[in-house]
């Protein structure tokens, strides 16, 4: 925003070259005759009109009232001012100071207003035309007229010589704004190889902008150097921890799983990982990747610094790794918390599992009645009965009650993906009724 602070002179000089003009040379070359007459144009300087003193101390005093929040005093002293007979480059100033106090005030439409009668105006100087043009686009930009704000930019860029990586910045905010991402992504090239062709590291939020540039057009690959940036230029970000899952997630989307979970692990021993969603989303990925030991002490480390909540889910989670760890356990301690704090089937089945793979028929048996017991299908953590019928069994036939084994495999049978395996356990349970009652014959 422009400011007066001193009177300003500005001067425009144009001139045309000398020319000469000579006398032709005699046709013999016994002598040169005549004179070269050189033919000197004067220089015409035009000089742009200055701000008399009177006029600036007017202006100066709005610029104090604008400050001091005086606005009806500030538009008082303008109207009176506008009063006066100016010449063209007072008019522009009068016109610049009504945008100062009029953004000052907050009013936005009535400070664009302003600068578009100085850009109408004639025989503004450039320098003004250039940061009136500049100003005028942001204004726009703040009101979201993002056509209006483009074609202010445009018009600037057409009178500065040298733009600044900023404003490159800035059109490429308009141009995404307006949804014309393929427009954006030059303006923000452009402005950050400027900056680093300068040997300065190009701003994070300029970074930002490219980022969004690419996931918008799906670019993933652009979008994988272009977190990789952000995390080499800016390690100590507030938003590094982001950086690392994004650029995890890309991986995934690019179909380099192994990338994916190491580029997550890494960011984890760099202790950058510290929200609750982020520590289980790698753990679950250390689960799905079959690496349950780590999963389980992301977990657990989770929990201890009050990272992770200690509800049913996230325990649930903890016994399922500490389970696969063969850590049974602590999986059953973790797991009956997790039961307890659910009452749901699908944790009291995972509790029957483990018992059952210590051997503890006992305990095995009674989750796993409780499993059947509090099944609800219409819930997420219902879980297949007919699975269930099959543990139960192979639990009470190792607790040598084979006739309440075969019932179970019996009802397992009548439902589908169980029947080969119910129909292979009541086969082998038939063979050992044989035997046994063989053997009792034989006595």
């Amino acid at each position: 925003m422009s400011v007066v602070a001193s009177p300003v002179v500005l001067a425009e000089t144009t001139a045309t070259d000398s020319s000469s003009v000579k006398n032709s040379s005699s046709a013999n070359n016994s002598s040169v005759s005549g004179n070269n007459e050189v033919v000197k144009k004067k220089k015409r300087v035009r000089r742009a009109q200055t701000m008399r003193p009177k006029v600036f101390k007017k202006l100066d005093k709005v610029r104090e009232l604008s400050d001091a929040k005086d606005y009806e005093g500030a538009i008082s002293a303008l109207e009176s001012l506008s009063k006066m007979k100016r010449n063209s480059y007072e008019t522009a100033m009068t016109w610049n100071m009504y945008a100062y106090m009029y953004f000052n005030k907050e009013d936005y439409g009535s400070a664009a207003e302003a600068y578009e009668k100085i850009i109408s105006g004639k025989r503004v100087p450039e320098s003004l035309m250039q940061t009136t043009l500049y100003s005028l686009a942001k204004l726009y930009l703040i009101q979201q007229k993002y056509t209006l704000a483009l074609e202010s930019l445009n018009h600037w860029f057409e009178v500065v010589e040298k733009p600044s990586a900023q404003s490159y910045i800035l059109r490429a905010q308009v141009y995404y704004q307006l949804e014309n991402y393929k427009k954006a992504l030059p303006d923000v090239k452009q402005a950050i190889s400027n900056t680093v062709a300068q040997g300065k590291k190009p701003r994070e939020n300029w970074l930002l902008m490219e980022r969004a540039v690419y996931f918008q057009n799906k670019d993933y690959v652009s979008m994988e150097r272009c977190l990789k940036d952000l995390i080499a230029y800016y390690p100590k970000s507030a938003s590094v921890a982001q950086y690392w899952v994004q650029l995890s997630a890309i991986y995934n989307e690019l179909g380099k799983s192994e990338l994916e979970l190491s580029t997550l692990e890494t960011a984890y021993e760099q202790g950058l990982l510290t929200k609750e969603e982020q520590l289980v989303n790698l753990a679950q990925a250390m689960l799905g990747k079959e690496i349950p030991y780590k999963s389980a002490q992301i977990m657990l480390m989770g929990m201890k610094n009050k990272h992770i909540e200690e509800n049913a889910k996230n325990l649930s989670l903890l016994g399922d790794a500490l389970m696969l760890a063969k850590e049974y356990e602590q999986a059953i301690s973790v797991m009956a918390k997790a039961a307890g704090l659910s009452d749901s089937a699908k944790d009291y089945y995972k509790l029957a599992q483990i018992h059952t793979e210590r051997q503890e028929w006992n305990d095995a048996l009674v989750n796993v009645d409780k499993a059947i017991e509090k099944n609800d299908v219409s819930s997420k953590q219902a879980i297949k009965v007919n699975e269930a019928r099959i543990l139960k069994g192979l639990v009470l036939f190792n607790m040598k009650d084979l006739l309440l084994a075969k019932a179970e495999f019996e009802l397992a049978s009548e439902s589908t993906g169980t029947e080969k395996m119910a129909g292979q356990w009541l086969t082998y349970i038939a063979s050992e009724e044989k035997r046994m009652a063989f053997l009792a014959g034989s006595e």
